[in-house]
């Protein structure tokens, strides 16, 4: 399949675009490297493997999950544990390609994977997101994990943390492939539907996703570019960047108060 050529700083040998952040893969790592490691934080992008239209590589959630999660390790010296890639996608069932993993299941894998971090001294872990079907279940995991364990455990999603509508298979998603994996991404065809479902007097009529987009899009993509791409990409780094910083420097709060060290809060008055 034939995409845009690739980002100026990526135009060396391809293997190049990951080789930086490698250093943040925890199965790059010897078992000695993470016992003396001091680094508290672990994502885990979390993806599906599911049609994104006939111009979509059915990995495209994963793909771009697991591509934001190790630009942001290498930036606020996390680590990026294996991602999930199969998740819940039952509606996009009658696509070949697409695996649909029941969600109880989906939630005790994923569960088990955070928890044995905080064997290794991990204390955050945050689910870095590119499915809208995994959604109820990660948040479901991470309240668990805080429940039951000493792990800060937060959901986030970078379809929620840009500012724009980031439609299956459309316009932005496209973009950010484009960016990412251009040779993986074919011609985008327009859906046959601007919105998800089929909706009737506030209800969602529609159970799965041929019966309104024959060709699984939803939106018009055809216009998606790699500039709009790297501007997606880069801000949804920007912002998981953010919320780690945010979750570190809550954290130590935390700690100063209980330790009664609040003086840092208190100011001169």
């Amino acid at each position: 399949m034939a995409g845009n050529d690739l980002p100026e700083e990526w135009s060396v040998d391809p293997s190049e675009r990951h080789r930086a952040w490698d250093a943040v893969k925890v199965r790059q790592q010897s078992w000695t490297d993470i016992a003396e490691s001091d680094i508290d934080v672990c994502l885990l992008p979390v993806g599906s493997i599911e049609q994104h239209g006939p111009h979509g590589p059915l990995g495209t959630d994963v793909l771009i999950a697991e591509a934001i999660a190790e630009a942001t390790a290498g930036r606020v010296e996390a680590l990026t544990l294996p991602a999930v890639q199969a998740g819940i996608a039952p509606y996009h069932g009658n696509f070949p390609g697409t695996l649909d993993i029941p969600a109880d299941v989906f939630r005790d894998y994923t569960f088990h994977v955070l928890e044995s971090t905080e064997a290794w001294g991990i204390e955050t872990v945050v689910t870095v997101n590119g499915h809208g079907g995994n959604r109820t279940a990660l948040k479901a995991v991470c309240r668990q994990l805080r429940r039951e364990t000493a792990l800060d455990a937060q959901y986030w999603a970078w379809t929620d943390a840009v500012d724009e509508d980031v439609s299956h298979a459309g316009e932005a998603e496209t973009s950010v492939l484009r960016y990412l994996v251009p040779e993986l991404v074919g011609t985008p065809q327009k859906g046959d539907t601007e919105s998800w479902g089929e909706w009737i007097h506030g209800a969602q009529v529609a159970g799965l996703t041929d019966e309104f987009s024959e060709n699984g899009v939803v939106g018009d993509p055809t216009s998606a570019s790699a500039a709009k791409g790297q501007r997606l990409f880069e801000t949804a780094v920007d912002e998981l960047t953010a919320l780690i910083e945010w979750l570190r420097e809550n954290e130590q709060r935390s700690t100063d108060v209980k330790s009664g060290d609040v003086s840092a809060d208190r100011g001169t008055r």
